[in-house]
């Protein structure tokens, strides 16, 4: 109750629909005694608000892996893949989604734990259920490829920075089936 009251004293609604009110709290939290003092809270707000997003994003259908595998392969360089609208990413310092789970699941959530290196988690929709996982740099690599309509051709440049350039084409094709599996393309 408390932390209601604070936010809508700092943070006024300005949206006809409560569905928009509650974008600024993870920013609130993170800036407002007592709840800045656990960082954690501000990091599952935020988690909580793009979970919301992904929901509400526009629909649209996936490609699935036989489509993928339809493609002649001397047209796979000039490929480009259009990402499904629901993807969202969010870097998290702390070990938020598990804490969120656990509380989700009415079980006593870990401790705390902020990580090393902030941890990139990739957010998606498919057939009405939220999805999320942790994803490593080779991958978001070639996610902002996707996403910047780079061809696959562009897409795998793109990994050479991250991969060793023989390792590439497994590498990219392991990404794309797991994106094509988990629903997160939405044409080709």
């Amino acid at each position: 109750m408390a932390l209601g009251e604070s936010f809508i004293a700092v943070c006024p609604s300005v949206h006809r629909s409560i569905r928009w009110y509650g974008r600024e709290l993870a920013d609130f939290m993170a800036q407002q005694l007592p709840y800045s003092q656990q960082p954690v809270l501000s990091e599952i707000a935020k988690f909580e608000w793009t979970l919301s997003e992904v929901f509400d994003a526009e629909d649209a259908l996936p490609v699935e892996r036989a489509a993928l595998n339809a493609i002649d392969p001397a047209d796979w360089s000039d490929l480009k893949l259009r990402i499904h609208p629901s993807v969202r990413r969010l870097d998290l310092a702390w070990n938020s989604v598990a804490v969120w789970q656990a509380i989700s699941r009415d079980e006593s959530p870990p401790q705390p734990q902020s990580t090393a290196q902030p941890v990139r988690w990739l957010l998606w929709r498919r057939n009405l259920q939220n999805f999320s996982r942790s994803m490593d740099a080779v991958e978001d690599a070639a996610l902002d490829a996707a996403l910047a309509g780079m061809s696959f051709g562009e897409l795998c440049a793109a990994l050479a920075e991250r991969v060793p350039k023989n390792e590439i084409p497994l590498r990219a094709a392991t990404i794309l089936s797991a994106w094509a599996d988990s629903g997160i393309i939405a044409g080709i």
